[in-house]
């Protein structure tokens, strides 16, 4: 069921192996180490989309926008309608083969028929391709298919053009292993109250804050995560404090505004009580609910009160209120 077997020793002390398995399933997990917990790292990150936790793929529609003409007048527009090309050759091969007529509209082919067009067939076939210099290839393979050869090209190919003009085609779907998780399936059995590390990102700050708040700890488990919970309820709040409780931390960067990006940044640099710093924020209550923007305020001053020094270019009046000096251009 996934569980990790560990054999305990003694009244309290439990020892650990390098490597955890279940003898009554696959499950397994080497050491547990925060590299694990990465993303970014091949040992943590799914091996399937390599931690980006999307798959760039083909999307047939992009690729046929027009269903009502044949693949001989155009219909897939990767091949356009030069029936002279070598893959066109090699395609026409394929559909004479199993019967496939090329000079009917697309939306009257059969899905079994351009299932076979787009992805391709396991079984070797006889190709006799009669080239422009007149020469003949005779071959004895499988066909690709179009969506698979543009695919392999995309992963391949070292022309950012070409890279560029495949993109065209394609839609970025879930990981179908990590289903947008981006970690190995092992490392998300690992649980802390019944959740796992990416069910947390998902979550809001706030929620987040009071799942730590709240978690249910033994003496010993206690004495383990003190410092830990301690430092993540410190970093949560900071950003509590600037007026993020609403965001999840599985949040892409390129989603988030202006004023998100910099709050986050000065949420950050309360967290490292640096001294002597001289800040520039450009605008940083927009968007913000009023009483969000009481908390911002307060946070710039606990800033100003380490030691640093804050340019606050602003058009809030309470901001303005608050300010030391007030400087109109």
């Amino acid at each position: 069921d996934g569980k990790v077997v560990i054999d305990v020793l003694g009244k309290e002390k439990m020892v650990f192996s390098e490597h955890f398995s279940c003898p009554l399933c696959d499950f397994s997990v080497s050491e547990i180490e925060p590299r694990t917990f990465s993303f970014n790292a091949p040992y943590g990150a799914c091996p399937t989309c390599n931690g980006l936790g999307i798959k760039q793929v083909i999307d047939p529609d992009l690729l046929m926008p027009n269903k009502n003409i044949s693949i001989e007048e155009g219909g897939i527009v990767t091949l356009g309608d030069d029936t002279d090309t070598l893959t066109y050759k090699k395609l026409k091969g394929v559909c004479d083969y199993y019967g496939i007529d090329l000079s009917l509209p697309i939306k009257e082919l059969k899905k079994e028929e351009l299932d076979i067009i787009l992805y391709g067939t396991d079984k070797a076939i006889k190709f006799k391709i009669e080239c422009k210099n007149g020469s003949v290839i005779n071959n004895n393979t499988q066909f690709e298919g179009i969506i698979n050869n543009l695919e392999r090209r995309y992963i391949e190919t070292t022309s950012e053009w070409i890279r560029d003009w495949i993109e065209k085609y394609m839609i970025e779907l879930p990981c179908p292993t990590c289903n947008g998780a981006r970690l190995k399936d092992e490392v998300l059995q690992v649980k802390i109250g019944k959740k796992n590390i990416y069910e947390l990102t998902c979550m809001s700050i706030k929620d987040i804050y009071d799942f730590i708040d709240n978690l249910k700890l033994n003496k010993e488990q206690k004495c383990i995560a003190e410092l830990l919970i301690k430092e993540i309820k410190s970093r949560l709040s900071f950003l509590i404090n600037v007026g993020l409780s609403y965001l999840t931390l599985s949040r892409s960067a390129s989603t988030l505004s202006g004023g998100e990006s910099q709050r986050i940044r000065l949420a950050t640099q309360i967290g490292t009580s640096l001294t002597g710093v001289l800040y520039v924020l450009d605008e940083p209550s927009i968007g913000l609910h009023q009483r969000d923007n009481d908390k911002l305020i307060s946070a710039i001053k606990k800033m100003r009160d380490l030691g640093n020094t804050l340019i606050v270019v602003e058009h809030d009046i309470d901001t303005m209120r608050q300010s030391d000096y007030l400087v109109d251009i």
